[in-house]
C-alpha cells in the first residue's frame, strides 16, 4: 500500500511516558565505551554514581525512541536510518520520567524505485512540566516506498565539514561484543545480534547500531572539545553513510569554529566514512 501523504503528516503519538533510572543512564554510558579505563575520572563521572552522575546527551535518542513510522505502512525490510538530530533545551537529569510527543514532519517522494524520505521529530519533557527538555529528530530512508505522489523537495541543507586538516582526532576501538551490550538500551533488532539475520540482510556479520555510532561520536566531541562537560552540547546532528561492525576502530575527525563543531567518523580498517556532515552547536562554558 503506498504512503498516504496527508495521513502521514497528520500522524502523531502524544503523551508517551518513559521512566528511567540512574542504572539505565550508567548502562548507556558503558554501552558506548565510557569507563573502559576505570581510572579515568572524566569518564567515571558518567558510569559511577559516587559523585554527581553526568548524562551523555545522545541518550535522549534512546529514551525518545518509538514507532512513529509504524502506521505509514513502509516496507521495513528496505528501511535505513539516514540522519539523527538532537536539540538540547535543558540537560537531561540522571533519572526521571519523560513525556514524549512525536510527529511526522515531512515525507519526500524521490520517485518510484528511488525511495522516500520520512522526517520525524519528538519533543521530550519532564513529567509535570510543559517546556521541552530536548527535541529529537530523525530521517528514515524508505527505499521501497517512492512513487506515492508526494512532494520531491526541498531537502534540508546538509552541513559540510571544513576542507582543512582536523583540529582533533579521537580514536575509539569498539568491542567485539559492543552491539550485544548496546542492545540492552532497548533496540532488540536481531540485525545487531543474529549472524543469520545479518547475512539475510546482506551483511557478513551483525552490524553496530547507528545510534551507538552516533553516541561514540558524541563521546569523542565531549572528550576533545568539551572537557567532558555534557552541558556544553546544545545540538548534535549527523548523517549515517556506512555501517560499522563491532570490533572495528572509529576515528572521529573534529573541526572547531567558534561555537560550531564539525565532525565525521572514519572506520579505519575499511577506509569508509560511517558518519558524515556532523554538526554540534556548543553552549558557553
Amino acid at each position: 500500500m503506498p504512503i498516504d501523504y496527508q495521513r502521514a503528516l497528520a500522524h502523531k503519538i502524544t503523551g508517551q511516558r518513559t521512566a528511567y533510572t540512574e542504572t539505565r543512564t550508567m548502562l548507556y554510558a558503558l554501552s558506548i565505551g565510557m569507563g573502559r579505563d576505570p581510572l579515568d575520572e572524566n569518564e567515571l563521572s558518567f558510569v559511577f554514581e559516587g559523585a554527581e552522575l553526568r548524562v551523555v546527551p545522545t541518550m535522549a535518542a534512546v529514551l525518545a525512541r518509538g514507532n512513529i513510522v509504524g502506521p505509514l505502512n513502509l516496507d521495513m525490510t528496505l528501511v535505513l536510518h539516514g540522519e539523527q538530530r538532537l536539540t538540547v533545551h535543558r540537560p537531561l537529569p540522571p533519572s526521571g520520567v519523560l513525556i514524549c510527543d512525536s510527529r511526522v514532519v515531512e515525507v519526500l517522494d524521490k520517485g518510484a524505485g528511488k525511495g522516500a524520505l520520512v522526517y520525524t521529530e519528538t519533543d521530550v519533557r519532564l513529567e509535570g512540566e510543559e517546556q521541552p527538555l530536548l527535541t529529537v529528530g530523525g530521517t528514515i530512508f524508505a527505499r521501497g516506498d517512492g512513487g506515492f505522489g508526494g512532494p520531491a523537495g526541498p531537502t534540508p541543507e546538509v552541513h559540510g565539514v571544513p576542507k582543512r586538516d582536523p583540529d582533533f582526532r579521537h580514536v575509539t576501538q569498539t568491542r567485539a561484543d559492543q552491539a550485544l551490550l548496546y542492545r540492552l538500551n532497548g533496540d532488540r533488532n536481531p540485525l545487531h545480534a543474529d549472524p543469520a539475520v545479518a547475512r539475510r540482510a546482506g551483511f557478513p556479520a551483525p552490524i553496530l547500531h547507528g545510534l551507538c555510532s552516533y553516541a561514540i561520536a558524541c563521546r569523542a566531541v565531549l572528550a576533545s572539545v568539551c572537557d567532558y562537560d555534557p552541558t556544553r552540547i546544545g545540538s548534535f546532528d549527523v548523517r549515517f553513510t556506512a555501517p560499522v561492525y563491532p570490533g572495528e576502530t572509529i576515528a572521529t575527525e573534529i573541526w572547531v569554529d567558534g561555537e560550531v563543531v564539525s565532525f565525521r567518523c572514519q572506520v579505519e580498517e575499511r577506509g569508509v566514512t560511517s558518519i558524515n556532515n556532523g554538526r554540534c552547536l556548543l553552549r558557553p562554558a
